[in-house]
C-alpha cells in the first residue's frame, strides 16, 4: 500500500491503524484542534467493506506546514462510484489547499482504484466549500437534494450535488503530475 500522494506543493499522507495516534498528536496546538480531531475519528478513518478499503483519509501539509484533511470514500465497488470531502485548518484556509487536493484524489479514484465516478456536495450555507468545488475542474454541478440535512441551527438545509466522471478526468488531468510515495 502507497503511503503518500504528492503534487502541487501538496503531500496528502494516508491515514492508518498504525499512524493514528501519531496524527492526533500532529494536530495538537491549533485554536481548532478539538473539532479537527474529533472530525478525523468520526470520518477518516480507515474503513473497510469485506475485507477491502472503502475510506482513504489523509492528512495534508502544503509545503511543511499541516493544513488539514481530504478523504475519498468508495461508495460503491460495483458501480464504480465514489465521494470526497475536506477539512481544512482555520489559519489554513484561502490557500487553496482543498481544490488543489483534488488531483491527488482524482489520481487514486481513478487511476489506481479503477472508479467511474467521484461526487461532493455542501450545504448550501457553506459559501467557502462552494467556492472550492467551483474551484476545481471537473466537477459538474448536478443538483440540490432539498433539506437533506439539519444544519448548526438545527434547521433543515438544502444541499448542492457535484460530480465529476473518469471520462472528465482523463481530459482535463495530467495523471503524470501526481506522485505515489511508497
Amino acid at each position: 500500500m502507497f503511503k503518500a500522494l504528492y503534487s502541487d506543493n501538496i503531500t496528502l499522507h494516508l491515514i492508518n491503524e498504525d499512524n493514528l495516534a501519531e496524527i492526533a498528536t500532529l494536530f495538537q496546538g491549533f485554536p481548532d484542534s478539538q473539532p479537527m480531531l474529533e472530525e478525523l475519528f468520526r470520518s477518516y478513518v480507515p474503513a473497510y467493506d469485506k475485507g477491502r478499503r472503502t475510506n482513504f483519509g489523509f492528512y495534508s501539509l502544503l509545503g511543511d506546514e499541516l493544513a488539514g484533511m481530504t478523504l475519498l470514500t468508495v461508495d460503491s465497488w460495483e458501480e464504480k462510484s465514489g465521494s470526497t470531502g475536506a477539512d481544512v485548518f482555520e489559519h489554513m484556509r484561502g490557500r487553496g489547499v482543498t481544490p488543489r487536493s483534488k488531483p491527488h484524489l482524482f489520481y487514486l479514484a481513478f487511476e489506481m482504484l479503477g472508479l467511474n465516478r467521484v461526487a461532493t456536495g455542501m450545504r448550501v450555507s457553506n459559501v467557502s466549500s462552494k467556492r472550492s468545488i467551483e474551484k476545481t475542474p471537473g466537477f459538474q454541478f448536478e443538483g440540490v437534494m432539498r433539506e437533506s440535512g439539519v444544519n448548526d441551527a438545527g434547521e433543515f438545509e438544502d444541499e448542492l450535488l457535484y460530480a465529476i466522471l473518469r471520462r472528465d478526468w482523463a481530459q482535463l488531468y495530467d495523471k503524470n503530475l501526481v506522485r505515489v510515495l511508497m
